[in-house]
């Protein structure tokens, strides 16, 4: 598919400059009547031809516009796996020749070498790593109390391929409770209501499959949410479309709005494994929509590195995970194959079907030992 448009660009930017041409000719004084009654002087001749070659030579520069210059073709980032002609033409800087356009461009799709995606081993550009991730340390608890663990139960893959996943999380409910509050809403079997007024409406729950990890940066962070409750609703009364009726629980606001924005993050954004939700809350983590069925296909994030730039967007970590199994996930999800529209594209839904199972919260009353 890329390959065609990258080809329609270069067909459309020739055509353009053959009528610039025709144009031209029609411009030079009774050119058309010298070719058919009379043999055109040397002089105009010369012109013409000076004309022909001047037009050429901007086709040929302007089309090489469009692509990274092929001599150099193999500094150009590789943004998914080489496949074999792709990275042959790198190598010999001859990818207009031969016509890898992918490769001119920077484009690796990798065909039949691209790593198989249900595979933990593959990684962000499809190549099969040699050695499995290992997750960095669990973060320390620095002075915060934990208040609720909630156990996320991953299902990664589709069929025979489909293997599991839990994630622990711990949160810091005297630090954030309002924040903690949505969270534990969200991944309870209750789930998070904010209007009880609904005509037909349905809480919006993580658990039960309907939840899902919506986006991956790869290596800096997992992102986690709902990604249509029209689509959760259906999937929960066994319908393949939700009733027309049906209206989709809005974003928080009022008073509980108001509690949230005077929340402050419980600690700094710098290290893997901390629970991150967006300024205003949960409901908040995007703006690219104005529906309130998608209101929260962004809900929750899950640092994999250090983030400072989180930390300027105002975000605020609640909570962290608990231990390094859950971190050896974190790392696995992170470095995952995702969905590329563009080669500059820095990340995007995971390559694979990831969702949430199940969701269990346990509050620090239940984890204290019984005399």
């Amino acid at each position: 598919m890329r390959r065609m448009m990258i080809f329609c660009l270069l067909i459309a930017n020739t055509i353009t400059h053959v009528l610039a041409f025709s144009s031209n000719l029609q411009q030079v004084p009774h050119l058309g009547a010298r070719l058919v009654t009379s043999r055109p002087s040397s002089k105009l001749s010369n012109e013409t031809d000076e004309k022909r070659r001047s037009i050429i030579s901007q086709t040929i520069l302007s089309t090489s516009l469009l692509i990274p210059t092929f001599a150099n073709a193999a500094s150009v980032p590789v943004q998914r796996a080489v496949g074999s002609g792709e990275k042959r033409c790198r190598e010999e800087g001859n990818c207009l020749e031969t016509f890898e356009l992918d490769g001119a461009v920077g484009w690796n799709w990798g065909g039949t070498e691209r790593c198989d995606a249900s595979d933990p081993n593959c990684g962000p550009d499809g190549r099969v790593r040699e050695e499995p991730l290992v997750g960095k340390p669990v973060p320390d608890v620095a002075g915060l109390e934990i208040t609720h663990v909630i156990d996320l139960t991953l299902n990664i893959g589709v069929g025979s391929n489909a293997y599991i996943e839990t994630i622990k999380m711990g949160l810091y409910g005297n630090n954030c409770p309002e924040l903690v509050k949505e969270m534990v809403d969200m991944c309870g079997r209750g789930g998070l209501v904010t209007s009880k007024n609904l005509l037909l409406g349905a809480p919006v729950r993580i658990g039960g499959g309907f939840g899902a990890l919506t986006y991956i940066k790869p290596d800096e962070r997992l992102e986690f949410g709902v990604a249509s409750q029209k689509v959760a609703y259906a999937k929960s009364i066994r319908k393949a479309k939700a009733p027309d009726e049906f209206v989709p629980q809005p974003r928080p606001s009022g008073e509980r709005l108001e509690l949230v924005r005077a929340e402050s993050s419980a600690r700094k954004h710098n290290e893997a494994g901390l629970i991150s939700v967006p300024k205003e809350g949960i409901g908040y983590g995007t703006f690219l929509s104005g529906s309130d069925d998608e209101a929260y296909s962004n809900a929750f994030q899950i640092t994999a590195v250090g983030a400072p730039d989180m930390d300027k967007a105002g975000r605020k970590v609640i909570g962290q995970l608990l231990d390094a199994k859950s971190m050896d996930a974190l790392a696995r999800l992170a470095g995952s194959p995702t969905r590329k529209l563009l080669p500059t594209q820095t990340g995007g839904a995971p390559l694979i079907k990831v969702s949430v199972d199940e969701s269990v919260v346990i509050a620090k009353s239940e984890l204290a030992p019984k005399e």
